[in-house]
């Protein structure tokens, strides 16, 4: 879109599919678009995916985003770097084992936890407090876009997979409480809901919904 900010700086972190066409998406409008990844093989993974892309800037940086502190020290640098963030994107894919929660293992409620709820809860709070203040801890005059991404919650879903449905309604439940701590400092707060996420046309339609939450 003609429309779209010039020099964008984007963080956009998450797996799969959808993360990938996101990706894709903002490189096409030609935006820096800086991704964490927790290892080599994700790094070659992404640079497959976009390699027919010839606009924008991919940073690939090894990094551990749910460590509160990890998190932080990435921020700070990245800004240093590139400039204020823009536009931070977070997808979570609550994509977990099925049967009875009676029957579910612990191991796997444990994992759900922290993949998905703590996860949403580190993010949320590390990076929106940053976009709230300077490199020293000052209050600044506030700007940019978060936007979280998750499946849809739905009785059919909850029959397959119980802990999908407890992630996804405490995901919106701390979106709900991010967003409005949020709405009058000047930052943006999205939780985009989505169904059959890592399909292709769902995963395009994800994509330009961003683009056009982006443009001004």
């Amino acid at each position: 879109m003609s429309n779209f900010p010039e020099n964008i700086i984007s963080v956009v972190a998450g797996s799969g599919n959808t993360c990938q066409h996101i990706i894709t998406a903002l490189l096409n409008h030609n935006a820096t678009v800086i991704v964490p990844v927790k290892s080599f093989v994700e790094i070659q993974s992404l640079q497959k995916a976009t390699a027919d892309v010839t606009l924008g800037e991919l940073v690939p940086v090894l990094a551990d985003i749910p460590d509160h502190h990890k998190a932080s020290r990435l921020f700070k640098d990245i800004e240093g770097r590139f400039g204020q963030i823009n536009l931070t994107i977070i997808v979570f894919d609550n994509n977990y084992s099925g049967g009875q929660l009676t029957e579910t293992p612990y191991e796997e409620w444990e994992r759900m936890q922290q993949n998905s709820i703590s996860s949403c809860f580190v993010v949320g709070k590390v990076i929106l407090d940053f976009m709230k203040r300077n490199t020293q801890g000052v209050y600044r005059n506030a700007h940019g876009i978060y936007i979280a991404v998750s499946d849809r919650y739905s009785c059919d879903k909850a029959k397959i997979s119980p802990l999908t449905i407890i992630a996804a309604h405490m995901q919106a439940e701390l979106s709900k409480i991010f967003a409005e701590e949020v709405k009058y400092t000047g930052i943006k707060y999205y939780h985009i809901i989505a169904d059959d996420f890592n399909s292709q046309t769902n995963d395009y339609d994800i994509a330009q919904y961003i683009i056009d939450l982006c443009t001004v």
